[in-house]
C-alpha cells in the first residue's frame, strides 16, 4: 500500500504551515510551496480541501495568507489524510461489503479491515504538532 501523493502533500504543507504561521502572521501559499517543494497549483487544491475539512483557515488582505484554523495539539494526522483523499479504505469491502459479492465468504475480508483499523488509528494516535516537531517514531 502507499500513501498518495496529495496525503504525503497535504502532511507536508500543514506541518510547515504550523510551523511558520500564528494568529498575527499566516503565511502564504507561493512561500509554503517553495519551502515544502510542492507546485503552488497543486498546494492550491490541497489547501481547498483542508479549508473544506476547517483545517486550514485563509485569511484575506494584502498581508494574508493561511494559518491552522485550530492548534498543532487539536490536529491529528488522521483527519489531513482524509481531508486530502477521503475516509481512509484500503479496500472498498472494508467500508461498503455490498461492494463485493464475496465479501460474506471472503477469507482476506477480516485482514483488510485490520490493515484499515490499524492504519486509522495510528494517524489518530499522532497530531501535527507530533509530526512538527519530529516526535513519531518509525
Amino acid at each position: 500500500m502507499k500513501l498518495s501523493t496529495r496525503a504525503r502533500y497535504a502532511l507536508r504543507a500543514m506541518a510547515e504551515i504550523g510551523k511558520e504561521s500564528d494568529d498575527d502572521n499566516p503565511i502564504n501559499l507561493s512561500a509554503i510551496a517553495k519551502k515544502t517543494d510542492i507546485s503552488h497549483r497543486y498546494l492550491e487544491q490541497v489547501a481547498i480541501s483542508l479549508k473544506n475539512a476547517k483545517l486550514l483557515k485563509a485569511v484575506p488582505g494584502k498581508h494574508g495568507g493561511h494559518m491552522l484554523a485550530r492548534t498543532p495539539e487539536d490536529i491529528s494526522l488522521r483527519e489531513i489524510v482524509e481531508a486530502a483523499i477521503g475516509e481512509i479504505n484500503v479496500v472498498d469491502c472494508v467500508l461498503d461489503p455490498d461492494s463485493c459479492d464475496k465479501s460474506d465468504d471472503c477469507d482476506c475480508r477480516d485482514v483488510y479491515c485490520l490493515i484499515n483499523r490499524r492504519i486509522r488509528e495510528s494517524l489518530s494516535e499522532y497530531n501535527l504538532k507530533d509530526l512538527m516537531e519530529g516526535r513519531i517514531e518509525a
